[in-house]
């Protein structure tokens, strides 16, 4: 481990706003959703349940993935990314540290609310699926990882922070993460399916009921990657890694 990479992991790791809302909101999130919202416990069936701990573990992923990786606004503001210009280690390995502790990060909330689903609303799952369940968001997660340096290479410090809050709800409510896309209108139906979140929660459904994911879903995922990834470069080689807002 480098010493870069385990210095960016503790620096995003001791966040406190981090561990609340990618892994313990969506934690309380699946218990409510089923638990409360449901009646009364064992009031939801194990499809619904199920459903739910997928959608969950989207949601604190995809949060976990935008948040650490839009902070790349807060460090050349700070003039952080000024100061690793000036050491001997490359801009290219100061972005593969970004893209590696953002995809790491989202792995706690994947586990964490799969244990919550399993031991709390008893979601039983073969071995098989719980490993593929987690691999596949977990790989997925990078998706949210591209549009996460795309906005942090694009927006000032000021305007980092609300936009991540704004663009992980809209693609958790309109993804169809909070309510399912089932019983939205047929025009915000085709909203959802115009998002990366409903695709990559699909993916997680399809392994949770014992398939393959979606050969449609994980294209349309690659697609949105590769989109996200290509803006991200464009927008870095505008403001390169030195620059220093304000």
């Amino acid at each position: 481990m480098s010493p870069l990479f385990a210095f960016q992991l503790r620096r995003v790791g001791r966040n406190r706003q981090y561990l609340l809302f990618t892994v313990a909101l969506p934690a309380a999130f699946t218990v409510f959703f089923t638990q409360v919202f449901a009646g009364a416990p064992g009031g939801i069936s194990q499809e619904a349940a199920a459903a739910t701990m997928v959608a969950m573990m989207a949601y604190g992923a995809i949060g976990a993935a935008l948040g650490a990786t839009i902070r790349l606004s807060f460090d050349r503001a700070s003039g952080w990314l000024r100061q690793l210009r000036v050491t001997p280690v490359p801009q290219t390995s100061v972005v593969a540290v970004d893209v590696a502790v953002g995809v790491l990060l989202a792995l706690p909330p994947l586990v964490v609310v799969a244990l919550v689903g399993r031991f709390v609303n008893g979601v039983r799952l073969d071995p098989g699926a719980w490993v593929g369940l987690v691999g596949v968001l977990w790989l997925g997660s990078a998706v949210f990882v591209a549009l996460g340096l795309l906005l942090g290479w694009a927006l000032e410090e000021k305007a980092a922070g609300g936009a991540m809050g704004l663009v992980a709800t809209v693609l958790a409510a309109l993804g169809g993460l909070w309510v399912p896309v089932e019983i939205f209108p047929s025009g915000l139906r085709a909203v959802a399916h115009a998002l990366p979140s409903y695709w990559y929660a699909r993916t997680g459904r399809d392994v949770a009921a014992g398939g393959l994911p979606d050969l449609t879903a994980v294209a349309v995922l690659a697609a949105f990657g590769a989109a996200f990834a290509v803006l991200a470069v464009a927008v870095a080689r505008r403001r390169p890694l030195a620059a220093v807002a304000g």
